[in-house]
């Protein structure tokens, strides 16, 4: 593990995981990682039931290498979550906190805030026990969870307290982070700082500058079509399941 991104959602991830991978960090693991790694749900949800509902052991190094040990770095939810852990457990990872203007951050999290509590998504959960479930509860551990990492379950609560967990959130991460390990950077900064931080040389390519917004709708919206066709395929196995029943009920009464 050579860094750990550990900004809030929607301040840039998806650049810096791009940012990370050109300065040779490959992979770098994102919060849209799991929805293509469903087993990693699982390992996810105990680390979440550990640290935020004292069910069973909390992580160790061992179980942050079976998680994370085929990755260079991270960034994004779910791993933010455990920044203090991650820190401690990665002793020989450098540590970068992108900021970004409040109240610009905000407009582009409450975009967030809609898709985790879409009402079609508690829909398909139900109706997928396959990839939305797992993937979903992993998510609500942060974003719909009063224990969780936003401390709260109510749309409306994490909209009001959502700049409040932004500042509190990178107080804990300046505060439990060695300040030689730890870089304060804005995207606007571009190679410069980064690279001289993380000891790399400036690639002779621009700095990244990806539109995270508009790339994780379209990575919701087709991660929702592929869980309603095994929603779809889900209800016409049971449907033709039902069938058989009958028929084979009918027969029986003849």
């Amino acid at each position: 593990m050579q860094v750990l991104s550990l900004a809030m959602p929607r301040t840039g991830t998806v650049t810096m995981q791009a940012a990370l991978e050109i300065l040779g960090c490959k992979p770098t693991y994102h919060g849209y990682t799991p929805l293509y790694n469903i087993d990693e749900c699982a390992k996810w949800i105990s680390a979440f039931e550990a640290k935020y509902h004292n069910r069973g052991p909390l992580f160790t190094r061992e179980d942050w290498d079976d998680l994370l040990g085929n990755y260079q770095a991270v960034t994004d939810s779910p791993a933010i979550c455990f920044a203090e852990e991650l820190i401690k457990a990665y002793p020989e990872a450098k540590v970068v906190l992108v900021e970004r203007n409040i109240e610009s951050w905000y407009q582009s999290f409450d975009g967030m805030i809609q898709e985790m509590y879409n009402p079609i998504i508690h829909v398909l959960r139900l109706l997928d026990p396959q990839v939305l479930r797992p993937t979903a509860t992993m998510f609500n551990y942060v974003y719909k969870d009063r224990r969780g990492f936003c401390r709260t379950d109510n749309k409306k609560e994490l909209q009001h307290t959502a700049r409040t967990l932004y500042r509190e959130h990178y107080a804990h991460v300046r505060r439990v982070c060695p300040k030689d390990r730890l870089l304060n950077f804005r995207l606007e900064d571009g190679w410069g700082p980064l690279c001289e931080f993380l000891g790399k040389e400036k690639p002779d390519v621009p700095f990244p500058r990806l539109n995270e917004g508009a790339a994780l709708a379209e990575m919701f919206k087709e991660f929702q079509k592929r869980s309603m066709l095994l929603v779809l395929r889900n209800l016409t196995l049971v449907g033709v399941s039902v069938w058989v029943v009958l028929l084979a009920v009918g027969w029986a009464r003849r």
